[in-house]
């Protein structure tokens, strides 16, 4: 009788850990693995298994720092079943990864939150991260910023947007102060669309008023389409000009 209070508590009653076979999986595939659920002291009902898929990140915006933690998909992995005492069940587990998600990061990040809903007792949750490559234009993209040695030194989703700040490692290697583009995912099946950055690095006495008066910089809004990121050759093609159509126009 007190070992069936205690696991209703949480103390000696079952537990649930997600194994992944892989950890690494590209949007729009599948990613595979199985769900082991471990009897506790005494035999317990579940009302079923479901596994959610997070992303979590953060962003600053004057100043203030937001967290983001946000479920974008969920998988019923186990219908209700009766555990018995030290008894061991595996069950299957897959999940296709949606399209046209942030992609993971330096700061975004996924994980799966698998719950194990034990009826008339505290319920049993396992963690488990993951990397999530992007696909399409997206992958077209990244690939292509790559390409010109365009590497991510700071990153950050809102939940609904993110934002890719980026070094050069030899295009533009030491002309830039800050190249920044933002995009959101959720549109990136047709178009890579959104906000940009292009700040030119300056120097001397008269780099400095350009820069006070924010005339060594650029902001506005950019839209490549399929074609123009057909491959991640094209993409940095097309980025290449982008920028530095911008950069040419640019004082200091």
């Amino acid at each position: 009788m007190f070992k069936k209070f205690l696991s209703k508590i949480g103390i000696g009653g079952a537990s649930v850990n997600l194994v992944l076979y892989h950890d690494t999986v590209r949007m729009g595939d599948t990613i595979t693995g199985e769900l082991i659920v471990q009897g506790g002291d005494v035999e317990q009902r579940m009302n079923g298994i479901t596994v959610e898929l997070h992303v979590k990140s953060r962003y600053v915006y004057n100043d203030t720092t937001t967290s983001v933690d946000k479920c974008v998909a969920t998988v019923q992995a186990a219908t209700p079943f009766t555990l018995g005492v030290k008894e061991t069940k595996t069950f299957p587990f897959e999940c296709q990864i949606p399209k046209f998600i942030a992609m993971s990061s330096i700061t975004t990040r996924y994980y799966f939150k698998t719950n194990l809903d034990i009826e008339s007792a505290l319920d049993s949750n396992d963690r488990d991260f993951l990397t999530i490559l992007p696909s399409g234009l997206m992958r077209n993209f990244v690939e292509g910023l790559d390409l010109l040695g365009c590497k991510v030194r700071g990153e950050a989703f809102t939940g609904s947007v993110q934002i890719l700040d980026l070094r050069t490692t030899h295009w533009l290697v030491g002309k830039l102060d800050e190249l920044v583009f933002q995009f959101d995912p959720a549109a990136s099946n047709q178009v890579m669309t959104g906000h940009f950055e292009i700040d030119k690095k300056t120097s001397g006495l008269y780099g400095k008023m350009m820069d006070k008066l924010d005339l060594d910089e650029v902001k506005g809004y950019y839209s490549f389409n399929a074609i123009q990121l057909e491959t991640p050759g094209k993409a940095a093609d097309t980025i290449q000009k982008f920028v530095e159509n911008h950069y040419s126009r640019l004082l200091g």
